[in-house]
């Protein structure tokens, strides 16, 4: 099937739209066009599907005709032609593409190795004798198999975790196919059909990833199934799979309780088992016991045959269980919040214990209240009493329930008069009882009276400094019980007193460690027991001697702490509460001067505090200057009766403006191209708040040109000439501002900032020629004058500026160079010229010296010119004026410089009777006339080039030059054929240039070159005689060099013989060759005399039939061609032949090669001048000469062109020189090392 387009059709929107006829008609004529394409195939290519790697054949013929296919081709799916070529493999395509044919009227392309870039379109072209171009086309679709399939989120063969009745989006993801495949879904084998969504992302290289996705909410029936996604490719009959399991996550049931063997009564000390049962859930669920809201130590069972999950937990009972709660929760990571069951359990147990409450003292006479509580019981307990040993009537009791069980309580009160007292005291006792057990508790009730009054002793002296320790020690004597002792100091109860009896007295001893607040301070000991209302009180007073506990030192005249530079400052200096009063002094700490002069300074203040300590105030007056600016200022408070002074420090920050640490100005000399970083210390207090910076007083933001800068830091990047100047600093804080200036000098080479215009004068005139140069840094004499490497007198304007004064002659005619040179980089040069009047002069240029073409073909003559001023150019065919621009002949003029023309004469439709002709160049101005005769012959090999020398050599480069000659009638490439010295290995590089830079060669060798041309004709010229060149060895030493001095003298012997042989043989053949042409000069004018007598002087053309070889193809190119017979070689010639015997050979290479079809002449006898043992097969085509361009004259010889090949016609064939080992390697020649030759 064929797919067109409207636009290849040449339609448009607006076409179809308004005229439907004109589409109708187009469309009419294509299909026409394509069957009348069609029906002269026998076999037309066929679509072909194919995986790569594998390999195809598109299959073309045509149908038999008495005429053979002229040309047959493929053209590529890029649209590439593959090219007129007999069987076999085809350059280029990694060698994979190959033509296989049995006869002329088929060509069948073969693909081996097919990949993905051979996808596409394909067209058979052939060139029908009569019919004209046929053309078929035909696709080739690669088809790429699936070779993976995987899911997007999901690693193969995993498990999706999801929540029951959620949904599940899975995509499976098929990369890398051709076509697009087919991607089904299943569930345990059953096919998944709805929420299928399928897209496809198509690559570069024709390929599509495919992406399937499959939206599904799985109940918990789902837990388990397998989904499988299943790509299918039938067109390649390929299947694969990729699975995943479903893991559905749900809640389990609600738990169930209960306590193992249903015991009755439960009491304290019991074995309690406890069991919580649940069933489903996944993942299985944790099954824990929980009591006051923690859980305890236990652990689930699974019971595999009824999948009840079970959890049993054992304890001991305790009171502290008695109506308890216990809690079963289960729980697992789907069921939300637990599901839970409780348990309340009931124990009994007896009374832990009791509690008495009452009066331990009271006085005689007096009674007592006493209250009996029991602790927690289950049942309740009763309580009874017991005073002395003896029973009492139990009083009505009361009963409370709290957490664990109940409490029973009763209050009894008991009167000391009433009972009999035995060592003033009285022994009640509680008992509480209930089934399971009693508890009792005792309580012991004493009778009380005063002490004496209590005695101070250890402040004796009353003179203390803080810190000290002082033991004090307070007695009280009798009293029952006896007395309590307290100390106080002030208020406060003193604590960490030790107290202690002996016999009928209590004692106090304190360790009192003095301080501060004690100074005046009432020191105070208390004597109670029970039978006193009222303490008993001593007391003494205590006065204590202490420095102040910090000393601060502030600005006096605000809170501001920064000093002003040269401003007078006050400092003052102030003790907090000290006893007696400080004595204070000043000292300065200075890294300058060390001065640790003592300072006393002026009191300003000593006032009593509410402690009866003192404050007093110091003021010390100076005059700050920036030296001070960081000096540590002591003020020390001192008095005898301390046993140590103390101090404070006080840092000056003294304020003053900024100020450079380095001298104004600095100077930076850089070189162009160069960096730098250039950091400005400045000091200042408080900081630099602003950085103002300037280039040459006027201000920029951080970046100018390639210079930064950023705060006191200036730096450069690969600076400019441009970039140097005089960059100043302005630093600014609070206090005030200064500067600093940089001075960047940035070096550069020289360089031409004018130069003088070429001037054109007449011989004697005066002619000036100036030149003027910038460079850092400026040199006297740095600009000169040069003319062909000379150096000039010239007068020097200052160091920027030279003039050069000329005399105009012919000899001072030429180009003129200034250079400047500062000595920095490469010296910089400037151009001019001095154009003298002159007739025209024609240049040797030994390639312009003849022309060629073939008949009905074009030639090219062309004469190049030395001229001032412009130059007329009139071209001439036996004395006849050529007129521009006809039928016959095109002119193109151009400048190629100020001085050199160049006019090139096209001869179009060439006939045999140009070859007798010469066309005449005439080149002509105001002062004078030049011309220049050139031939015009049939195409002939091209001629050798010459003054191939080397102009550079490495260690394992070498690069060679030469000039051509003559190209024979058509382009022309050069063949360079080279060996190392005692190696048989021949190296041939072909190249349209006419120098050539090898590389990879070995190093301290001697190599042979040899070269030769090679026309578009397929003729080539002789090897010229080889020439040695030798790459550099370690040192640098051309070898060539040295082996040629060695050999220098024992070369001359041979040629001295060489020459002595060679002359006598000269005169030897020089007699033999005078006798010989007499004699045949005899017989000539016989023969002619007889032929001219019987046939009236007729001359009849025949052919004749034989081997002949070019002049460019030695009997040594032809030899070297491998099984090839004599057939091979021949070439049939027309020749004329005169009745005076003579035979006059017209030459194929002057007609087209269709003009000798009828004589079965083939054009590849000529192509290819040798075929040496090396593996190589050149195949030059048969070009014609472009055609001319449109006749212009070039002014400006800058805008020269090089005129393009028309080969636009199907008869032209572009040259393709072709290895077959490489393939065909288009594109520019660069100067490389090949083994092979040059596409």
């Amino acid at each position: 099937m064929l797919f067109w387009r409207t636009e290849k059709l040449g339609l448009t929107k607006t076409d179809s739209e308004v005229n439907p006829m004109i589409l109708l008609a187009k469309l009419l004529w294509l299909y026409g066009s394509i069957h009348l394409s069609t029906q002269f195939f026998l076999e037309s290519p066929s679509n072909l599907s194919t995986i790569p790697g594998e390999s195809i054949t598109f299959r073309c013929a045509a149908e038999k005709s008495p005429e053979p296919i002229v040309y047959s081709q493929w053209k590529s799916n890029t649209g590439s032609l593959l090219g007129y070529h007999q069987e076999g493999v085809l350059p280029g395509h990694q060698g994979r593409f190959s033509y296989v044919k049995q006869n002329a009227e088929e060509l069948h392309l073969k693909i081996t190795h097919v990949n993905l870039d051979d996808d596409g379109e394909y067209e058979c072209q052939m060139l029908h004798p009569e019919e004209g171009p046929i053309r078929a086309k035909a696709f080739l679709n690669i088809l790429v198999p699936p070779q993976l399939v995987y899911f997007s989120n999901y690693q193969p063969n995993s498990v999706i975790a999801v929540k029951e009745n959620t949904a599940l989006n899975i995509t499976c993801v098929v990369p890398n196919v051709k076509p697009e495949p087919q991607v089904l879904w299943y569930m345990d084998g059953k096919v998944m059909s709805r929420d299928v969504k399928q897209a496809s992302m198509p690559h570069l290289n024709k390929t599509f990833t495919v992406y399937t996705s499959l939206v599904i909410q799985p109940g918990r029936n789902d837990h388990g199934k397998v989904v499988t996604c299943e790509v299918v490719q039938k067109e390649t009959d390929t299947r694969i799979t990729t699975n995943t399991t479903l893991d559905v996550l749900f809640p389990p049931s609600e738990p169930t309780v209960e306590i193992i063997g249903n015991p009755s009564v439960l009491r304290a000390g019991d074995n309690v088992t406890i069991a919580c049962a649940v069933t489903g859930g996944n993942p299985p669920p944790d099954v824990f016991w929980y009591h006051e809201n923690k859980r305890l130590q236990s652990h689930s069972t699974l019971d595999t045959r009824t999948k009840e999950i079970k959890n049993v937990y054992s304890f001991i009972a305790t009171q502290n269980d008695n109506m308890a709660e216990y809690e079963c929760r289960a729980n697992n990571s789907h069921s939300g919040n637990a599901k839970r069951k409780p348990l309340k359990l009931e124990v009994n147990y007896p009374p832990a214990s009791v509690e008495l409450f009452g009066e331990s003292n009271i006085r005689y006479g007096s009674s007592a209240n006493i209250q009996c509580k029991s602790l927690p019981s289950n049942p309740a307990s009763q309580i009874t009493w017991i005073i002395n040993g003896r029973s009492v009537p139990t009083p009505k009791q009361r009963e409370f329930v709290v957490e664990n069980g109940i409490v029973s309580s009763s209050n009894i009160s008991v009167h000391s008069n009433e009972l009999s007292v035995e060592a003033h005291q009285i022994n009640v006792e509680c008992i509480a009882t209930n089934p399971d057990g009693s508890s009792a508790k005792q309580h012991l009730i004493k009778i009380i009276a005063p002490p004496k009054a209590p005695r101070i002793t250890g402040l004796e002296d009353r003179k203390f400094f803080e810190g000290d320790v002082v033991n004090v020690t307070c007695e009280a004597q009798g009293g029952n019980p006896l007395a309590e002792l307290s100390w106080y100091r002030g208020s406060e109860k003193v604590n960490g007193a030790h107290n202690e009896v002996a016999g009928f007295s209590s004692y106090s001893t304190l360790a009192l460690r003095v301080d501060r607040t004690m100074n005046t301070q009432r020191l105070k000991c208390e004597a109670t027991n029970a039978a006193l209302d009222e303490p008993l009180i001593e007391s003494q007073y205590l006065s204590v001697y202490y420095p102040p506990r910090r000393v601060l030192i502030r600005p006096a005249e605000s809170s501001d702490q920064r000093l002003l530079v040269n401003k007078p400052a006050r400092l003052v200096c102030g003790t907090l509460s000290s006893n007696p009063a400080a004595q204070i002094t000043w000292q300065f700490s200075r890294a300058v001067d060390d001065d640790n002069k003592v300072h006393l300074g002026d009191v300003s203040l000593n006032e009593t505090t509410r402690d009866n300590g003192f404050n007093v105030e110091n003021v010390l007056s100076f005059v700050p200057t920036e030296d001070y600016d960081g000096t540590i200022v002591h003020c020390i408070a001192n008095h005898p009766e301390w046993k140590h002074s103390v101090n404070t420090s006080f840092p000056l920050n003294v304020m003053f403006p900024p100020k450079m640490l380095v001298n104004d100005p600095v100077t930076v000399v850089m070189a162009e191209g160069d960096s730098f970083k250039e950091n400005l210390t400045v000091r200042g207090n408080p900081a630099v708040s602003l950085w103002q910076w300037r280039k040459n007083g006027i201000p920029f933001d951080h970046t100018i040109g390639r210079v930064f800068a950023r705060g006191a830091v200036l730096s450069g990047k690969q600076l400019l000439s441009t970039d140097a100047g005089v960059y100043t600093l302005t630093a600014t804080n609070n206090v005030g501002s200064t500067n600093i200036t940089i001075k960047l000098a940035v070096e550069y080479s020289a360089r031409i900032t004018s130069i003088s215009t070429p001037v054109i004068a007449a011989t004697g005139d005066t002619v000036l020629l100036e030149c003027e140069a910038d460079g850092e840094p400026s040199r006297p004499n740095m600009i000169n004058w040069y003319k062909n490497g000379d150096i000039l007198p010239a007068i020097n304007r200052g160091s920027k500026k030279s003039i050069l004064r000329l005399n105009a002659t012919e000899q001072q005619s030429g180009e003129y160079t200034c250079k400047a040179d500062n000595g920095i980089g490469v010296p910089a040069e400037g151009k001019t010229f001095l154009l003298v009047n002159s007739a025209p002069r024609v240049l040797p240029v030994a390639r312009y010296a003849k022309t060629a073409g073939i008949l009905g073909g074009i030639a090219k003559a062309r004469c190049k010119v030395y001229a001032v001023p412009v130059v007329e150019f009139v071209w001439e065919k036996d004395e006849q004026l050529i007129k521009k621009n006809s039928s016959k002949y095109s002119i193109v003029n151009t400048q190629i410089d100020y001085s050199t023309y160049e006019s090139t004469l096209w001869i179009k439709n060439i006939v045999p009777d140009d070859y007798t002709k010469t066309v005449k160049c005439i080149a002509r101005n105001s002062f004078g006339t030049d011309s220049l005769s050139i031939p015009i012959i049939p195409p002939t090999s091209p001629e050798e080039p010459f003054n191939l020398t080397m102009t550079n050599s490495t260690l394992n480069t070498i690069s060679v030059a030469w000039e051509p000659r003559f190209d024979g009638g058509s382009d022309q490439i050069f063949e360079i054929k080279y060996k190392k010295q005692n190696d048989d290995l021949i190296h041939l590089v072909n190249t349209t240039h006419t120098n050539l830079r090898l590389s990879g060669l070995a190093t301290a060798n001697t190599y042979y070159f040899q070269i030769r041309s090679i026309n578009a004709r397929g003729f080539a010229s002789s090897w010229t005689s080889p020439v040695i060149f030798a790459t550099l060895n370690e040192d640098g030493v051309n070898i060539a060099m040295v082996q040629n001095r060695e050999l220098k003298i024992t070369r001359y012997i041979p040629i001295l013989l060489i020459g002595f042989v060679s002359i006598l043989l000269a005169l030897a053949i020089a007699c033999c060759f005078g006798c010989n042409r007499n004699k045949k000069r005899k017989l000539r004018e016989k023969t002619e005399m007889a032929r001219t007598a019987i046939n009236g002087g007729d001359v009849r053309q025949v052919q004749m039939y034989g081997t002949m070889h070019h002049d460019g193809m030695t009997r040594h190119d032809i030899d070297d061609r491998p099984d090839m017979s004599e057939d091979e070689h021949s070439v049939r010639t027309m020749i004329e032949v005169s009745p005076n015997g003579y035979m006059q050979p017209i030459e194929p290479m002057l007609y087209e090669s269709t003009g000798l079809l009828e004589y079965d002449y083939q054009t590849r006898s000529y192509m290819g001048s040798s075929q040496g043992s090396h593996p190589r097969n050149i195949t030059y085509a048969n070009v014609p000469y472009p055609e001319p361009p449109q006749p212009s004259y070039h002014s400006n010889w800058n805008s020269l062109q090089r005129q393009s090949n028309n080969n636009a016609s199907p008869q032209h064939h572009l040259s393709t020189f072709i290895n077959p080992n490489m393939g065909v390697r288009a594109g520019p020649i660069n100067y490389a090392q090949l083994d092979g030759d040059l596409v």
